[in-house]
């Protein structure tokens, strides 16, 4: 668990700091006025459904399901299973994308209730819907994501969001050298939010973890209904801290540049929780899940002794 624990850790680490490089960057591209506070908003609500899928319950729920099928009746029918959650996910995320994007205008009101009646609303809901792309990659890069962690394949799913980072950071450099005004800017950077949702799941398909979730189908079966009866309400009751974030853009809003400065506040005071929670939560739950499974006793109550050493210090 601690090698595991490490190297997750190392790659949320890395994540992070290449947050903290983007966000500054973006901060140097945009500042603090409207067009940031525009950006930003959108950004955050993508953030939020991002961080529900990849930090939430889709994936607690997925290995134990996963594991306890490969265990009971084989690769094949864990393959299928996972085939069937992957698709059926996809085709949601798409079809939800669809729907924010027409219903964008009433949701940025919601969320940012101090953009009404100014020219950063109409800023926030053009980059909310440029971004709209990567959520429908977001579903797809959990699912396998979550696959490759219940093989403890925990290098790739740590690393592999420093790519959605590195391409942030890449357009924003081209755009100070290119001298771009702000609005463009906004916009172009925007767009490459789902550049960057698609090159990370281009990359987890280059190490054949698409193997792992085969055929892919969309399905409604019991065994489906059975999976996001348990996944839909973990996740909603793990959404308190993201809507927490919601509820603070909402306030701060009313005031020019607050939603900027609330949103870099917030990076910092994350750094210690993505690097040590998130990473244990990562680790934890296939272990947890294969001495359930097992009847190990022994096993849960060393996981979970190990887990409060390495979380504590």
């Amino acid at each position: 668990m601690i090698r595991s624990f490490l190297t997750v850790s190392t790659g949320t680490l890395a994540s992070r700091l290449l947050g903290f490089a983007r966000d500054s960057l973006i901060a140097a591209l945009l500042g603090t006025g409207a067009v940031a506070d525009a950006f930003l908003a959108a950004f955050q609500l993508v953030n939020v459904v991002r961080r529900l899928l990849s930090e939430g319950a889709l994936n607690a729920a997925l290995i134990p399901a996963w594991l306890r099928i490969r265990d009971r009746d084989g690769e094949a029918a864990a393959a299928a299973f996972a085939g069937r959650v992957l698709g059926t996910v996809s085709a949601a995320l798409v079809v939800s994308s669809i729907g924010i994007a027409l219903l964008m205008p009433l949701i940025i009101t919601v969320i940012a209730p101090g953009f009404l009646g100014s020219s950063t609303l109409d800023l926030a809901v053009q980059n909310a819907r440029l971004m709209l792309p990567y959520l429908a990659f977001a579903g797809p890069v959990t699912v396998l994501m979550g696959l490759l962690n219940a093989q403890g394949r925990f290098a790739l799913t740590a690393f592999s969001p420093l790519l959605f980072n590195i391409a942030l950071i890449a357009a924003i450099a081209a755009l100070l050298a290119w001298h771009a005004d702000a609005v463009l800017a906004a916009w172009m950077l925007a767009a490459t939010v789902g550049i960057a949702g698609l090159l990370q799941l281009l990359m987890l398909l280059s190490q054949r973890s698409a193997r792992l979730a085969a055929p892919l189908r969309v399905s409604f079966d019991k065994e489906m209904r059975a999976f996001f009866a348990k996944a839909i309400p973990g996740m909603i009751a793990s959404s308190g801290p993201q809507w927490l974030m919601v509820a603070g853009a909402i306030i701060a809003s009313a005031t020019p540049a607050a939603v900027s400065w609330l949103y870099f506040a917030n990076r910092l005071i994350e750094l210690p929780l993505g690097i040590v929670g998130v990473a244990m939560g990562t680790v934890l739950v296939p272990e947890l899940t294969r001495a359930v499974g097992s009847d190990d006793r022994v096993a849960v109550a060393h996981a979970e002794s190990r887990a409060l050493e390495l979380a504590t210090g």
